[in-house]
């Protein structure tokens, strides 16, 4: 039953999101109608998800009406659970269904609108070009020839940097372990 009530309520929340596309692009038909339809269709797509999650909350709530038909004995208040989620279901798929239609029915209306000259599409927008690095190319004769055949004859140069130059013997300070410390005492 979770699982059923999972696919019910993202279809629900499918449906909703693709209404606020649908109505966002409304609003903005007479400006943008090329905007409006693309986000028409990105309201369809939606409509279409939540059609695809009500078909797998119809197969759940299959598999669930086939537990419960193999033990009824265990199930408590299970069918009563059932019933309302059928109920629900049958609620979402008549709304999903009404609502693809309307939507349908006006991205038909935009795109007629589009083809007749009626709705005006807008200009492209300007884009910033866009700045693509591209990679310099290694010259690779010229990395094979400077390349040295041993890793140590490679790493030389840079493990030659690392090295720290010792320091004078006047700068030298006492081991760590004599600093801070009374003498041995002899007896």
């Amino acid at each position: 039953m979770r699982r059923v009530q999972k696919a019910l309520d993202a279809s629900v929340r499918l449906l909703n999101a693709g209404l606020a596309t649908a109505a966002k692009s409304g609003r903005c038909l007479t400006r943008r109608p090329l905007d409006s339809s693309r986000k028409l269709e990105f309201a369809e797509g939606r409509l279409a998800l939540a059609a695809a999650r009500l078909a797998y909350a119809a197969r759940e709530l299959a598999a669930t009406a086939a537990c419960l038909e193999r033990e009824p004995e265990t199930a408590a208040g299970a069918p009563e659970l059932l019933m309302e989620a059928s109920q629900r279901w049958m609620a979402m798929h008549q709304s999903v269904d009404a609502a693809a239609g309307a939507i349908f029915a006006f991205h038909e209306n935009v795109l007629a609108g589009l083809r007749s000259g009626v709705l005006v599409p807008e200009r492209e927008h300007k884009r910033r070009p866009r700045i693509i690095l591209a990679p310099r190319p290694t010259f690779f004769r010229a990395f094979l020839v400077a390349r040295q055949p041993r890793v140590v004859d490679r790493i030389s140069s840079v493990l030659k940097r690392r090295r720290r130059a010792p320091r004078p013997a006047a700068v030298r300070a006492l081991r760590r372990a004599s600093q801070g410390r009374a003498p041995p005492v002899s007896l």
